[in-house]
């Protein structure tokens, strides 16, 4: 299944009130796809990712958060009109208190269904969904093209929690012997972040344990190369411990290493020597 078609089960609206954030913001409601001024949509995307989702954003602080840049009364007029727009959409988006607003709980969220998804994995519990690799790689970038401050925090929440989420199914599928869907889901990992030592890792572990070293020493030789091109870093020292090959030299006094050029690349020659 292709990456564009595996968001698009995220993505497909359902019977009950549906909200995307993933790939971009749309609204789902009885079916058929709603549209709300930006403001509205700022309103829905933040009580959708505060970590008060539950309890409910305090109003004063949803303003100040939403419209730093004009007076209090402002902001908090602004917040109005954007709840009052929500709720002529749909009664069924948000629960509104004189203090709190809050996300109705029958909403469906995307970003809710990957992080239950990720964090099912990570504590070891049971998944809900038959393909968790294709729920985590199908999560497209958090809302593109919004400049939100406080995006910022949030994006990267998410990413870390899915590759952290991946690494550990990834290594439960070597646990299993299931080598090819290993393989095919780590790869897609690097291919999305490319620097990240423990996602190379995790693919050399299962070269090793299919028994297939020319791999995974392959697979060493494409991290150092691009470390070394991209950042002017080498592996981690227990990468290197993990294969066998000798580790970089130690920083000296200066702060640097006594030999500055990168190490040379592994091969099964020097591997079996």
């Amino acid at each position: 299944m292709t990456r564009s078609r595996a968001t698009a089960l995220l993505t497909t609206p359902r019977d009950g009130p549906k909200l995307n954030l993933l790939g971009g913001f749309s609204l789902y409601v009885a079916g058929g796809q709603v549209a709300l001024p930006m403001h509205s949509r700022r309103v829905l995307a933040y009580v959708c990712l505060a970590k008060t989702r539950h309890d409910g954003c305090d109003r004063s602080i949803l303003a100040e958060r939403l419209w730093p840049d004009v007076s209090a009364d402002r902001s908090r007029a602004s917040l109005r009109t954007a709840v009052w727009r929500i709720r002529q959409a749909s009664a069924e988006l948000v629960d509104v208190q004189p203090e709190t607003v809050r996300l109705a709980p029958q909403v469906e969220v995307d970003v809710a269904n990957v992080r239950e998804t990720a964090d099912c994995l990570m504590a070891g519990r049971p998944v809900s969904t038959v393909a968790p690799a294709r729920v985590l790689l199908g999560s497209a970038e958090l809302l593109p093209g919004w400049d939100e401050t406080w995006l910022v925090l949030a994006r990267e929440q998410l990413r870390q929690t899915r590759l952290h989420a991946l690494e550990i199914y990834v290594g439960r599928l070597k646990r299993q012997g299931r080598y090819p869907e290993a393989i095919d889901a780590m790869l897609a990992v690097i291919a999305d972040e490319p620097l990240r030592e423990s996602a190379h890792a995790v693919l050399i572990d299962i070269h090793l344990s299919e028994g297939n070293v020319s791999e995974a020493l392959r697979q060493f030789d494409v991290l150092t190369d691009l470390l070394w091109r991209e950042l002017r870093l080498r592996p981690s020292r227990a990468l290197h411990e993990r294969l066998g090959i000798p580790a970089p030299p130690a920083p000296t006094a200066q702060g640097g290493t006594r030999n500055p050029l990168p190490r040379p690349r592994a091969t099964a020659a020097t591997r079996s020597a």
